[in-house]
């Protein structure tokens, strides 16, 4: 039992790494291309600035989606790391519960003879 729990102890710990790099990555993302069309329409007019600035919007849109995404996947594995926590911290209750009754019964024994 201790050794599963050791198990899912790990786990967690990489899936809230994970979640972490997932977090920073959308971070970083996000909004990465917003501006881009206002400043175009700055400096450049007539269709094909129009074509260009339609084009960047909604590559900011898939960008910005992307980082919702990475946002929720990160979500998911955090949550999938607390519930591994949790089975591993119930591991080593029931682990020392069983121990505590094997010794209690040991004790409870009497001597061996020899």
């Amino acid at each position: 039992m201790r050794q599963q729990a050791s198990r899912r102890r790990t786990e967690a710990r990489v899936l809230e790494e994970s979640a972490q790099t997932l977090r920073s990555v959308a971070g970083s993302i996000d909004g990465l291309l917003s501006g881009i069309a206002g400043l175009s329409r700055m400096v450049w007019q007539g269709p094909a600035a129009t074509d260009f600035e339609q084009e960047a919007e909604m590559q900011s849109r898939s960008v910005d989606q992307q980082a919702a995404e990475l946002d929720a996947e990160a979500a998911a594995f955090a949550s999938k790391a607390n519930r591994l926590r949790t089975e591993a911290n119930w591991l080593i209750h029931e682990a020392s519960r069983i121990e505590a009754q094997q010794a209690a019964r040991a004790a409870a024994l009497p001597p061996a003879v020899l």
